[in-house]
């Protein structure tokens, strides 16, 4: 008997291992140059993309062609989800590539010729409590007497507003009808309006006393066409509330860190809201599109077209309220992803004539993010449709996808902390906010590439309900994922034990989705929300604030502990004076509010305005945005 050793194979393996090992620790070493340099962070990058290269191009050689035309088509959809997924990292590294310079502008470089500035406050049905709170926080606003002016837009056409805005001195802008959404009532605004600028605030959005000092400085370049401040809340985001305050608010990433990435394009998106622009531009591309129900996109992208500049001013200035239930978020986001599809159908950016390459790559990019939930899904689906099925698609030996897929994972989790901030979002933040919104999102891509109509939703901003609450329907197809994939564990189990299984390929898939199962679970967890008891977000006063309350039985003093725009909160120190519903009188700095108690809880009064006139909203709302930075909303590193 002859005895033949094919060494061949032990060959290969040395190779691959040598891969694996000299290319984890390049990795690492240029990741920790590159964290701590950040002018040689581009060394991490060429090595990051040439082991993306050649992942890709191994990649391909394990499609399974040969295992039938069910494999061959799964396999195929699998490596085109892996593309879109790698060039979509590719954009994430040019945009973060960019340095952002921002020069602090004021009113001072107007040499004396100060614009005139028109306040657009948009609004359809939102409750009026939450509108004249706006209202008054706008009239609160410094600017230079006579040179600004306050409008409500309202596609509601709603008389109690009329008269409460006669009663602020605020203008009050309606149209016969709701043609365009937003975008058809600010362009009948516009119709109506004189100013220089014009500032954009969506009814919730609180604006600090400070917004118009630190933003329209920057239009004295005349090139300059709008200039855009983050969202940010002073309510806790559905995660922070569910979950724990001390995590960052969900959109921060986007809204304080890719937007810095933007601005160093010239790419800043207009978020819809907390923006100033140049008026007689916004006319010159023909007011604002409504082609899109997120006109806000589409008008940012056409004025870049024609060569004009924005600017991102990343500072708290305007504070608004996030959506606090999962219905209202998937509303929220529904909207958004189907509108900036809708964008790219109509205004690709790819082809639009005047953008430069930087800011095409970069508006592409940030439309392409929301098709992004449809390869997500294939990467969710395609691990249980292995094992339930046993249609390979992917075909590789274990020793060739750990040594060739290891080091392209790990360079895609060091790209992305070598790039973002060090405050930023983690990985596996990424994954549980991704995976929430997941079936839904990608539900509302199908319908826009198949242009299924469905209507166009509000998210609601006074959600209460007094108990915990299951958001069964929310969740329904991660609990059928999740029911399928221990299925698919099932079948997989039996497979191994009778021995009728690929083990290799079984272990493969189970990791995989293992790893969605993870991701999944978590989901159920953000589903069982806490009780919301009031409407109206209460700021908590960051010093002490001491307040004389007037009774029937004389006067206390005691200190303000929390305001919102329906009530306050103080503490005394003889709660048992009070009763339920008294009539009381609040006093500070001269200044006197009709209040009822509405609960006593220790120390602490609850007290709800009555008698309210708009002088003392306006006093209200100067304590509220004096405090607001204290809650929920971000914080610079």
């Amino acid at each position: 008997m002859t005895l033949t050793v094919d060494i061949s194979n032990y060959l290969k393996d040395e190779y691959l291992y040598i891969y694996l090992g000299s290319t984890i620790i390049m990795l690492i070493i240029s990741f920790i140059i590159g964290r701590k340099f950040k002018n040689l962070r581009k060394i991490f990058i060429f090595l990051n993309s040439i082991i993306c290269l050649i992942y890709v191009i191994w990649r391909f050689t394990t499609i399974p062609f040969s295992r039938g035309i069910l494999s061959t088509i799964f396999g195929i959809i699998l490596y085109l989800a892996e593309l879109f997924g790698i060039v979509s990292f590719f954009n994430f590294q040019f945009l973060f590539l960019g340095k952002y310079k921002k020069e602090s502008k004021t009113l001072k470089d107007f040499n004396g010729n100060i614009p005139t500035v028109d306040v657009l406050i948009c609004t359809y049905n939102e409750p009026i409590y939450l509108l004249e709170m706006t209202m008054a926080a706008a009239v609160n606003m410094e600017y230079p007497e006579g040179l600004m002016k306050v409008h409500i837009c309202d596609d509601g056409k709603r008389e109690e507003l009329k008269n409460l805005c006669a009663k602020y001195g605020i203008n009050y802008i309606t149209r016969t009808d709701n043609k365009g959404a937003k975008a058809g009532n600010l362009n009948n605004a516009l119709n109506v309006v004189t100013g220089d600028l014009f500032v954009v605030l969506d009814a919730d959005m609180i604006p600090k006393p400070n917004f118009l000092l630190k933003t329209i400085g920057y239009f004295s370049d005349e090139k300059m066409a709008f200039v855009q401040t983050p969202q940010v809340y002073y309510n806790p985001d559905m995660y922070q509330y569910n979950v724990s305050s001390n995590i960052p608010n969900e959109q921060d990433f986007f809204m304080r860190h890719i937007q810095e990435a933007r601005a160093s394009r010239n790419a800043v998106l207009h978020v819809g809201t907390n923006a100033v622009f140049r008026r007689s531009y916004v006319l010159e591309i023909g007011g604002y599109p409504t082609k899109s129900i997120t006109e806000d996109m589409a008008v940012g992208m056409l004025l870049h077209a024609k060569g004009y500049k924005s600017e991102f001013v990343n500072e708290a200035l305007v504070y608004g309220l996030a959506p606090s239930t999962l219905p209202e978020l998937v509303k929220q986001r529904d909207r958004w992803c189907r509108g900036n599809l809708q964008v790219l159908k109509h205004y690709n950016p790819l082809f639009t004539k005047g953008l430069t390459w930087g800011q095409k790559i970069t508006y592409f990019d940030g439309c392409m993010y929301w098709y992004s939930n449809i390869q997500k899904m294939i990467f969710l689906l395609c691990p249980l449709i292995y094992m339930l099925t046993k249609v390979v698609i992917l075909d590789a030996e274990i020793t060739q996808l750990i040594s060739i897929y290891i080091p392209f994972f790990l360079g895609q989790i060091l790209g992305f902390y070598i790039l973002t901030p060090k405050k930023g979002r983690s990985m596996r933040w990424a994954l549980h906010y991704d995976m929430v919104m997941l079936p839904h999102l990608f539900v509302s891509c199908i319908k826009e590439l198949f242009n299924i109509k469905t209507g166009f939703n509000v998210t609601s901003k006074d959600t209460t309900q007094h108990k915990k609450i299951f958001h069964f329907r929310m969740v329904l197809p991660h609990l059928i994922l999740l029911l399928l994939t221990f299925i698919s564990w099932g079948l997989a189990i039996y497979e191994i034990i009778t021995g009728k299984a690929d083990l290799d390929m079984y272990l493969i898939n189970f990791f995989w989705s293992a790893y969605n199962t993870y991701g999944l679970i978590y989901v159920l967890r953000i589903a069982w929300h806490k009780p919301i008891f009031r409407k109206s977000e209460r700021i908590t006063l960051k010093d002490d604030f001491s307040v004389r309350v007037k009774t029937k039985k004389g006067n206390l003093y005691g200190s303000m502990i929390n305001i919102s725009g329906q009530g306050m909160g103080v503490m005394v120190q003889k709660p048992k004076s009070f009763k339920l519903n008294e009539r009381v009188y609040v006093y500070w700095d001269n200044f006197e509010m009709i209040c009822q108690v509405k609960r006593i809880e220790g120390n602490n009064l609850s007290l709800e305005y009555i008698k309210n006139t708009p002088e003392k909203m306006c006093e209200i709302m100067r304590i509220f945005t004096s405090h607001i930075s204290t809650t929920f909303a971000y914080k610079k590193d």
